[in-house]
């Protein structure tokens, strides 16, 4: 809802309300009034924040207070070094609100480092973290190749750089090629020229048979070779396939190239030194082999003379048929005295073996007989303790117990003519008194039985022919 604006009270001598955009943008002019001109505030940098858009919003701190600050992707550009919290910085710009939200903030158009120059802590930031990254590992680097058959450049077309590698190329190596890739060495293109080149030479390397490429720029100051010192050109450096050698600046001017590059020299002309090795003092070198070898050669063929002078001198030169001769006599000895040895060999082999097969055979025999001695015994228990041996065993003896039995049986005395009575009932008549007249009496004989009855008186025979004392007491152990 808005507030409707009070009319002007004459009799209080007070003015209306103000609204807030009235407030704000009374607060901006007095702003514009005490601080027209652009401030330089040093400060410590914290909250930093890069938003997409590209610009930088932060905060400036000292012990005792704070301020917000922005600064405009146009002015951030124009920053070398790592914008990072905790860093101490001198800020220029000017001093205004933000409207929408009534914020003093302080809009910055340059940022310095306290303490050092932009430019050196650029190049400290970007050195160390390089450094972590690998970039400068010297296990990585690659050794320029000794006799190159072509030699890339990338330098400046114009200036002093290209003519003393020229000429230093053409005195030292003049067998190799050399290719020009001309590049800005300074400027704010510089290093995106110097990176590009990089890459289309390393790449047209094979090709063209370049074997080394040279990264050369004069001297100057520290912005004059800055763009050796961009990420973008180290890292085209470090991708590179074919070996490269950077020679920028003075002796005592150290650029990020030079610690990525694969040797770093201190000039560009040692840069050239480096690439190519000195024709002078490599035909310097093969004279000397030359000579050398030559030398070698005629103490060889001196040696050989006198060999070939002593081989002439010796018997067997002036008379060769004569070792033949003598070989022949030699062979033959050695023949014989081989034939005779085999010979002799062979007759105490053969002993050998006639005495060892005697040895042999009796101790198969021995053996043989031993192992039917075994066998047969084991044959033996195995009878004694198989079934069929125990039966016939068994059978053995009862035939025996029945011959025994047969021989002591009654019937065995009835066969030889004596006879067996029984009264009634089956008992053995023993006495004449067991029976009365008319007893029925049974009478065994050695081919059948007679029934009988007992008739008259009985009577005791005086002399007993079967059933005497001794008769009864045998049937009756039989019949037992």
């Amino acid at each position: 809802m808005a507030h409707a604006q009070l009319p002007f009270d004459a009799g209080t001598k007070k003015s209306a309300p103000l609204t807030v955009s009235g407030l704000v943008a009374r607060i901006k002019e007095a702003l514009l009034d005490a601080f027209g001109e652009r401030l330089s505030v040093v400060g410590q940098i914290s909250n930093f924040k890069r938003h997409s858009s590209g610009h930088l919003y932060f905060s400036l701190k000292d012990a005792g207070a704070a301020i917000d600050a922005v600064m405009f992707r146009s002015a951030g550009a124009t920053v070398r070094f790592d914008i990072e919290d905790g860093l101490e910085v001198v800020a220029t710009g000017r001093v205004d609100i933000y409207d929408r939200q009534g914020r003093l903030q302080f809009y910055v158009e340059r940022l310095a480092p306290c303490g050092t120059g932009a430019l050196e802590l650029a190049f400290r930031q970007l050195k160390e973290r390089l450094e972590r990254e690998g970039l400068f590992d010297p296990a990585r680097k690659k050794p320029p190749v000794r006799f190159p058959r072509a030699i890339g450049v990338i330098t400046s077309p114009t200036g002093a750089a290209i003519r003393d590698i020229a000429r230093t190329l053409w005195r030292r190596w003049p067998a190799a090629r050399v290719f020009l890739m001309p590049v800005r060495v300074q400027g704010d293109e510089a290093a995106g020229e110097i990176a590009e080149a990089v890459r289309l030479m390393d790449a047209a390397a094979e090709k063209l048979q370049i074997d080394t490429i040279i990264v050369a720029r004069g001297g100057g100051s520290l912005e004059d070779l800055w763009a050796f010192n961009e990420e973008v050109v180290a890292r085209a450096i470090f991708a590179a396939g074919t070996p490269i050698i950077s020679g920028v600046g003075h002796e005592v001017d150290f650029t990020i190239a030079d610690f990525v590059a694969d040797v770093r020299a201190a000039t560009p002309t040692a840069a050239a030194e480096l690439a190519a090795p000195d024709g002078t003092e490599i035909r310097r070198h093969c004279d000397t082999l030359t000579g050398r070898l030559a030398r070698k050669v005629r103490d060889m063929l001196q040696i050989a003379r006198q060999g070939l002078a002593s081989v002439q001198r010796s018997a067997v030169f002036r008379d060769p048929g004569g070792r033949v001769r003598a070989s022949r006599q030699t062979l033959d000895e050695l023949t014989t005295r081989l034939r005779q040895g085999l010979q002799d060999r062979r007759g105490a082999s053969e002993r050998q073996f006639a005495k060892a097969g005697r040895d042999l055979a009796w101790a198969l025999g021995h053996c043989a007989k031993k192992a039917s001695d075994d066998l047969a015994n084991v044959a033996n228990r195995l009878a004694a303790v198989h079934p069929r041996h125990r039966l016939a065993l068994a059978r053995q003896r009862l035939t025996g117990l029945g011959r025994q039995l047969d021989a002591m049986s009654y019937k065995a005395v009835v066969k030889r003519g004596y006879s067996v009575t029984r009264i009634a009932g089956g008992q053995i008549l023993r006495s004449v008194g067991e029976v009365t007249p008319g007893a029925t009496l049974e009478t065994e004989l050695a081919d059948g039985k007679i029934t009988s009855r007992v008739g008259g008186e009985k009577t005791r025979p005086k002399r007993r022919n079967v059933h005497d004392e001794n008769t009864p007491n045998l049937f009756e152990k039989m019949e037992k």
